[in-house]
Formats: structure tokens, sequence, C-alpha cells
């Protein structure tokens, strides 16, 4: 199920996640996280109202938020 972008970096600003507008690359964005000293980021297009849920997923797995790193899919989707 996609997910609206305004929701979305709603949640990842929760998880201190910032955009990165200066590595974005026309229509897409660049979203960083600090971990252990670390940044992690991914580019994730940025044209639509609504980001397909194969992205999200990605951009989760690249930033450290799945289930697998403590983060419950209840907790993320939960935090807009």
């Amino acid at each position: 199920m996609p997910v609206p972008l305004k929701k979305l970096r709603r949640i990842l600003r929760s998880y201190d996640v910032w955009e990165d507008s200066s590595q974005g690359k026309g229509s897409h964005t660049t979203f960083c996280r600090r971990i252990g000293g670390s940044v992690f980021s991914y580019p994730l297009p940025t044209h639509r109202a609504e980001i397909q849920d194969s992205y999200v997923k990605l951009l989760r797995r690249r930033l450290k938020l799945l289930p697998a790193d403590n983060v419950p899919d209840d907790e993320f989707f939960g935090r807009a």
C-alpha cells in the first residue's frame, strides 16, 4: 500500500532522519540518518504525492528502521 509522502516525512523526522536536497537528483530526495557515527542515506523518488511500499521498505532497510532493527511495522507507521 502506498504511503503519502507527507506522512512518510513526518515518520522519518521522528527517527531523526533528514532530507539532503543537495544530494537529490531531479525528482529524487536523499534521506539521511546518523547511526553509530556513520551517516546512511537513500535516494527516494519524491515526484509523486505517494511513495510505493517497495521504496519505503528499501528506505527502511538502508536506514535500519525494520523489525529486525527493533522497529516494528506498527510502531513505524504509527508515528505519523
